[in-house]
């Protein structure tokens, strides 16, 4: 217990130093070393007078703190200005650091002795909420910036109280979140209103929505589809949140409306031949019952023909749908490259007795790769000159070999190919806009492609409108 003789302070004080619970009190003399302690102290912080009085003030302090000088610091500022207020750490009796906020007083005895009066608050679970709500909020807006949907939260006046990354990167607002109203943000976005409506009537309605498909304007040219949801966020208070998320969904829009032409395009193909295959069946019919047997072989010839049709798409469509998920299968072994290229020629003359392939190149030489999938290119590139070639009977195949590689080149002087369609012609599906109204699914250059890749080597092509196109591949010879 302080007794008023040992330090000369008056009888008031002494009670208040004595019996005060909540108020921690330390009296420091003018060079840092403490006076007294009050029970309040030794019952918070566990020091007894007999292990603290005598002793600096800095034995309070953490090692980093003694290291920055904030000992003196707060020593010197009570001292020069008469108080001072600090918010650190104090390390308690059994060494364990207590969040404190502290309030200095310079006082003089009745000596006139100057001497420092030091009040501490014990803020440490205040402190450590303080702290944890912190780094909770930032793990929120961690959380909230990685998420690639648009987060969106609106207060009922339609004001943004909580934006995310993605939402700046779709709607790139001007300003601040609190300056902003929604509608105003979003009119030139949200066409058809139906975004901004059903957000209104949620509010009205005190009840969200899902799986609402709203379609925003990113830009003068490109448009974005968004499935959207709205969650209100009641208040006790009454005033009201909605929380809204848009989820980008204009791949998966554009995926399926890709699958459905595709559909679409393979089923009319097909329908072609499928349909002269019926009609042949029926006059065969005809035939048969007139017994017209001299006709009925050529009805014969064209059902085998629409076979052959039919027979070329399923394969294309079969091999597309294996080399597109990674099944292409290469076997490689020597071969002749020579006896590959005239193997594949034969086999397009016997389907196409009119047409004239010109060879020219030397393909004597021995190659590395798989034979049967480098013929299916080269009897695809020379079906693909004679198909586009318009009217014109000779197909050119030139071979040039140099001491690595080998590059063959296929030219036709048919239809051509606009300089703005060219890099798509080997994309699956595709087909020139000049060459629509020919049969086919668009899949013979793809496969191409892919087994030209699957040998390390690449393609190209070369072409000019109504001047005739040159198709290329090189591979390595080993």
């Amino acid at each position: 217990m302080l007794q008023s003789q040992a330090l000369l302070l008056p009888d008031f004080f002494i009670d208040v130093f004595n019996n005060t619970v909540q108020n921690n009190i330390l009296l420091i003399n003018a060079t840092g070393i403490i006076q007294a302690v009050n029970p309040a102290f030794t019952k918070c912080f566990g020091y007894m007078p007999e292990d603290i009085v005598g002793k600096n003030m800095s034995v309070l302090f953490t090692p980093e703190d003694r290291e920055s000088g904030m000992p003196e610091k707060e020593l010197n500022a009570v001292l020069s200005t008469g108080q001072g207020s600090d918010n650190n750490y104090l390390v308690a009796a059994d060494n364990t650091k207590t969040w404190v906020s502290g309030e200095s007083v310079l006082v003089k005895q009745e000596d006139g002795t100057p001497l420092i009066l030091k009040i501490i608050q014990n803020i440490h679970v205040q402190k450590e909420s303080e702290l944890e709500l912190k780094r909770v909020n930032l793990f929120s807006e961690d959380i909230l910036g990685s998420i690639s949907d648009v987060v969106i939260v609106l207060n009922e006046k339609l004001e943004l109280v909580k934006t995310n990354t993605a939402f700046t990167a779709v709607f790139n607002p001007e300003g601040k979140n609190g300056d902003l109203n929604f509608k105003a943000l979003i009119n030139p976005h949200d066409t058809d209103n139906v975004f901004i409506n059903s957000i209104t009537r949620a509010f009205a309605a005190v009840k969200g929505f899902s799986n609402l498909m709203v379609t925003i304007a990113v830009s003068s040219t490109d448009k974005k589809m968004f499935d959207t949801s709205g969650t209100l966020m009641l208040s006790v208070t009454g005033t009201n949140n909605i929380l809204l998320v848009l989820h980008d969904i204009t791949l998966q829009k554009e995926l399926q409306r890709e699958r459905e032409d595709i559909i679409g395009f393979v089923a009319h193909e097909l329908r072609n031949p499928l349909s002269n295959m019926g009609l042949c069946q029926e006059l065969l019919g005809i035939q048969l019952k007139e017994k017209d047997y001299e006709a009925m072989p050529a009805m014969l010839q064209r059902n085998q023909n629409n076979l052959q049709r039919l027979n070329k798409m399923i394969g294309e469509l079969y091999n597309a749908t294996k080399i597109s998920s990674g099944n292409i299968a290469i076997e490689k072994a020597p071969y002749h490259f020579g006896e590959m290229i005239r193997e594949a020629t034969e086999t397009i003359h016997v389907l196409q007795p009119d047409y004239n392939i010109v060879i020219t190149g030397d393909g004597d030489f021995m190659a590395a790769g798989d034979r049967y999938r480098m013929m299916e290119v080269v009897t695809n590139y020379l079906s693909n000159g004679i198909k586009y070639s318009a009217g014109s009977t000779d197909v050119m195949l030139a071979i040039k070999q140099d001491k690595d590689t080998v590059t063959v080149s296929v030219k036709d002087k048919g239809l051509g190919i606009s300089a703005a369609q060219l890099p798509y012609l080997f994309e699956r599906f595709f087909r020139a806009e000049k060459t629509k109204n020919l049969e086919g699914l668009g899949l013979g250059l793809y496969l191409c492609q892919r087994i030209i890749h699957a040998h390390g080597g690449k393609v190209w092509a070369k072409s000019e409108e109504g001047q005739g196109s040159v198709f290329y591949f090189s591979v390595p010879l080993q």
